[in-house]
């Protein structure tokens, strides 16, 4: 089978991401492959990691890392009162140009609280804040995808994930992504196999590009994602 890999040149920008997979799965490290990537595509400036843990991407700064999702607020404000201020400014050369990228590992109870309206705002309305020359990108990374409010799962422009161990979280998943193509039994079985024939790798990943528009074959939004 004919599978095209994951091309991070197509991302769009002030993208919201959502890798989805079990401990030790490898969610971290594909996460950093992407954001090397991006660095490399003069994508990114600054990367913030928010954790509740603290652990891995070792190489962020200090200064760059919170255990607390509420601070995002401060993120998004000064990328509002700097998106106003390029809209007024026609010139290029006066403009904010800050490219950001936001890491959300491992606070899975923050999306749940009070706190995920802000989550689900930047879902929402996200690119609006950040119009070119700025970019805001997000990967959150969680363990299930039931701890993704629905809302922000509507409006990911990638879901990425592997082998999923719970059977309700694997037809959730299969639901909202994997069937965009299919309209019988026999497209579903031929989209499981094309997923299986994706995950069977070891800390490969299938990503769900939603971002796209006329999808006609699964082809077209299914991608493998592998970091090397």
């Amino acid at each position: 089978m004919n599978i095209p890999n994951f091309d991070i040149k197509e991302l769009p920008s002030s993208s919201m991401n959502l890798i989805v997979s079990k401990r030790r799965a490898g969610k971290s490290y594909l996460t950093q492959h992407l954001i090397n990537q991006m660095k490399e595509e003069n994508r990114v400036d600054v990367v913030l990691l928010f954790s509740g843990t603290g652990a891995g991407f070792d190489n962020i700064c200090e200064d760059c890392r919170f255990n607390d999702i509420s601070k995002l607020v401060d993120v998004v404000n000064n990328y509002k009162t700097m998106n106003d201020f390029n809209k007024l400014h026609k010139s290029k050369r006066g403009k904010y140009k800050i490219k950001t990228t936001v890491i959300i590992d491992d606070l899975a109870g923050e999306l749940k609280s009070k706190n995920y309206k802000i989550l689900n705002n930047l879902a929402t309305n996200g690119r609006h804040y950040a119009y070119s020359p700025l970019s805001l990108d997000f990967f959150i990374l969680v363990q299930g995808i039931t701890m993704i409010p629905r809302t922000m799962r509507l409006n990911a422009d990638t879901i990425s994930f592997t082998q999923i161990p719970s059977h309700k979280e694997f037809n959730l998943l299969t639901d909202e992504c994997l069937y965009l193509t299919c309209t019988d039994r026999e497209s579903k079985r031929l989209a499981l196999d094309y997923y299986h024939s994706i995950v069977s790798e070891p800390y490969a990943f299938m990503c769900c590009e939603l971002y796209r528009n006329n999808i006609n074959q699964m082809t077209d939004y299914l991608k493998r994602l592998k970091a090397p």
